[in-house]
């Protein structure tokens, strides 16, 4: 028994015999997978390299390939290695010499899988270059993979013949094929698409996203434990492969979330409804910069279809908000909106970029990190005034009025506890602390004073520089009475 596949169009004998050749490298024809020139030769050492039989047949030339054996001395150790040679028939009784041992590619090409993913995609490639397209060629089965008997291994005129030797791998590859390349599925028409919904594809039995390149599978990301909404399916340049025709994880990853940048509002609905479900999925594992470009502008289209795709998955006036921040749904909720957190952040964030509704468009900026603003107390005021009076004595108050104090109250519990900030030309103080004039107060006070001077954040050199500053201007003593 054997696994045969056929495509239309007689394939050059260089094409397997040849390191380098790719018909289809640069052909300019959508649809196509081919670039290396060196997958054939590695698919032919693989199924070699397992002891299966492989004949193939350019139209009527027959190559069968072999090995031979031979001693190489590099002058300090003798191996023996296996030589690959192609015998011809058919048209010519040759035998080349491949220039190549049947150790090349034991690496990385460790499955027979890879062997015969490369031989079918060949043949879809070739179909869609001679047909510009591979759905009638399949119908009426110019495209064709399937298991023959040992008597119809025979070459036919004008197309290209892969027999490969039949053993349980490849038994179950076959089983497998709808499921290996989205031609052969039920919805061949998916081969052309990017966002694929769910379907029964997983070789694993997981519900993880199954990854395709031009409908031929790259990657089943077992990695991941989550399920996925999609399957992803690549074209052109959207997705790189190494040259065993895998991709790494992280490349995947940016990948499939840069299709949202392109997604319709429909495709970002149901994301949209997992993530508000507070569903675990690969999907809520993406990274912000790949949903939404970083450093520019998205563009006005991806604004539109994720406004849209919002709405259609939450419905009008809901807004979106941090799961992780307990108190925003609340305050949400206060001002006659419908809150609706979910946790993957990096959602949140690019959907803000994107114009949807989100916490940060509803709420000012105290309430969106969680504090409650309050009038500011006695105790406050005269704390920075006597900071205030120290600064103006010195002249380092840099030509600035006194900012307006205010006191708050905070409604989230935070991993680190805030006594004081400054925000938009004021300075506020926790209402914890603001009881009383005492050292604590009137050092939280310099602190933020001196934040509201110099615009400088924590930590930062000028800031740092403020405070040694006011330190040697203070350098005399100065007695204060503390209640």
């Amino acid at each position: 028994m054997f696994l045969m596949i056929q495509n239309p169009g007689a394939a050059p004998v260089e094409g397997f015999t040849l390191l380098g050749v790719s018909t289809t490298r640069d052909c300019g024809v959508a649809g196509t997978i081919g670039c290396f020139g060196s997958g054939g030769k590695h698919a032919i050492n693989t199924l070699l390299r397992a002891g299966l039989k492989l004949l193939i047949y350019c139209g009527k030339t027959r190559l069968e390939f072999v090995t031979r054996e031979e001693t190489i001395c590099d002058g300090l150790v003798t191996k023996n290695i296996k030589r690959v040679v192609c015998k011809l028939a058919g048209t010519s009784s040759k035998t080349l010499d491949l220039g190549w041992c049947l150790d090349f590619g034991a690496i990385d090409w460790t499955d027979l899988s890879m062997a015969l993913r490369e031989f079918v995609a060949n043949a879809i490639d070739r179909t869609v270059r001679e047909k510009s397209d591979f759905l009638p060629a399949l119908l009426n089965e110019d495209l064709r993979v399937t298991i023959v008997e040992d008597g119809a291994v025979r070459a036919r005129a004008g197309y290209t013949r892969v027999f490969v030797e039949v053993n349980p791998d490849v038994q179950r590859f076959y089983g497998e094929l709808p499921r290996r390349f989205l031609h052969f599925s039920g919805s061949p028409s998916l081969a052309t698409e990017s966002l694929l919904p769910k379907g029964d594809r997983n070789l694993s039995g997981k519900r993880t996203a199954m990854v395709y390149k031009e409908g031929v599978l790259v990657r089943e990301v077992v990695e991941e434990d989550q399920a996925s909404v999609y399957d992803y399916n690549f074209h052109g340049g959207e997705l790189r492969l190494d040259e065993s025709r895998n991709s790494s994880e992280y490349d995947i990853k940016g990948a499939a979330a840069r299709l949202f940048r392109k997604a319709t509002p429909q495709q970002l609905a149901s994301v949209f409804r997992s993530l508000v479900a507070l569903e675990p999925s690969y999907e809520a594992t993406f990274d912000s910069y790949y949903l939404a470009q970083a450093y520019s502008e998205p563009e006005l289209v991806q604004k539109e279809a994720w406004q849209q795709g919002w709405e259609l998955a939450a419905g009008p006036g809901a807004v979106l908000c941090d799961a992780s921040l307990g108190h925003i749904a609340e305050f949400i909720a206060k001002k006659g909106f419908c809150p609706k957190p979910m946790k993957a952040s990096a959602w949140v964030s690019a959907a803000a970029r994107c114009g949807v509704k989100t916490a940060a468009s509803v709420l000012d900026g105290h309430e969106s990190v969680g504090k409650q603003i309050l009038p500011a107390t006695d105790a406050a005021i005269q704390a920075v005034d006597i900071v205030w009076s120290w600064l103006q004595e010195i002249n380092m108050t840099q030509g600035k009025k006194k900012p307006i104090v205010g006191c708050f109250r905070e409604i989230m519990q935070a991993g680190s506890e805030l006594m004081g900030y400054c925000r938009d030309g004021m300075v506020y103080f926790k209402e914890d602390i603001s009881t009383a004039v005492n050292k604590y107060l009137v050092q939280t006070a310099l602190e933020e004073v001196a934040h509201y001077i110099t615009g400088a954040t924590d930590l930062s050199h000028d800031f740092q520089n403020f405070l040694v500053q006011i330190i040697v201007e203070l350098r005399q003593p100065r007695r204060v009475s503390w209640d």
